[in-house]
């Protein structure tokens, strides 16, 4: 019986030393200077990023299992956060790493993830976002914007200009255009749900893409894709020089006249067109997908 007894007991003070082992609370906090660059690295779980007037950085939340620690380092050079994993970890966290980080607004930020999701709301500052497979989301006007994903899907409120946006299989989303954009993705869509376009150039495989977002006066824009549909929301008065070509999908056109085909031997189809003197040239590519000019 009295074996028994310390069996459990040996038990249960394992299970209490690996569930702290598991659950490690974090609270740091350092002075920095403003405008500092904050670099994060994080394998797995999820990062919420908070810009704030504060000429701090502080990260607050839980280290989950696999764990060794947080690295937080603050130089002239500006603030390193690394969450530091064991050796043998093997990517499976029972309690993953949630860590809610707040960082002077203005900061360059960039970050580094694998499995672990990215909420940025509030930096000014450039943001350079990088993740294998979580979710990327970003509210506010960044400074600058570059973002990669491979499977995990991309939202932004407002993109600013010149905004760098990639995926493989991930969605990407963006409510608000202010500028140029280049975006890219092998299988998932492409949404712009409004704003102005200063130029862009999109890209896909096989996913769909759809902009609501109206061209402005200057910056070309070209859309392509394989065997995507492409969609264009266009002001009827604007001036534009339209190049639209498909090769076995279909060309609806709200603006202009009808396309033709080629060639009598094969089922391509193309359309160009002129609505006035200058302005951006509209070039929209689906081999095999359908392409839609409409206007508001």
């Amino acid at each position: 019986m009295n074996m028994k007894k310390a069996l459990i007991a040996l038990v249960l003070m394992t299970a209490a030393v690996g569930f702290a082992w598991s659950a490690q609370p974090v609270n740091e906090r350092h002075p920095v200077a403003k405008g500092a660059e904050v670099s994060i690295e994080n394998i797995a779980g999820s990062l919420i990023i908070i810009g704030w007037d504060a000429g701090e950085v502080e990260v607050e939340g839980t280290l989950g299992d696999g764990v060794e620690g947080l690295d937080f380092e603050v130089d002239d050079d500006g603030v390193s956060i690394e969450v530091k994993y064991d050796e043998n970890y093997h990517g499976r966290q029972t309690t993953p790493t949630d860590l809610t980080i707040r960082l002077p607004s203005s900061s360059p930020v960039s970050v580094e993830t694998v499995s672990s999701s990215i909420t940025v709301s509030g930096v000014r500052g450039e943001l350079d976002l990088e993740s294998v497979s979580g979710k990327i989301q970003v509210s506010g006007m960044p400074g600058s914007l570059d973002v990669e994903n491979v499977s995990g899907a991309i939202e932004i409120d407002s993109a600013p200009d010149d905004s760098d946006l990639s995926s493989v299989s991930g969605s990407i989303r963006v409510a608000t255009a202010m500028g140029s954009i280049d975006a890219e993705n092998v299988s998932g869509s492409i949404v712009i749900e409004g704003g102005t376009l200063a130029g862009a150039d999109i890209e896909t495989v096989s996913g769909n893409i759809e902009c609501k977002a109206i061209p402005g006066p200057n910056g070309d824009i070209d859309m392509e894709t394989m065997s995507g549909s492409i969609t264009l929301v266009v002001d009827a008065g604007a001036v534009a020089s339209y190049e639209l070509e498909t090769f076995s999908g279909s060309i609806s056109n709200q603006i202009g006249p009808e396309p033709k085909k080629i060639s009598k031997y094969t089922p391509e189809k193309e359309l160009r067109f002129n609505t006035g003197t200058g302005g951006p040239t509209i070039s929209l590519n689906s081999f095999s997908g359908t392409i839609k000019l409409l206007t508001r």
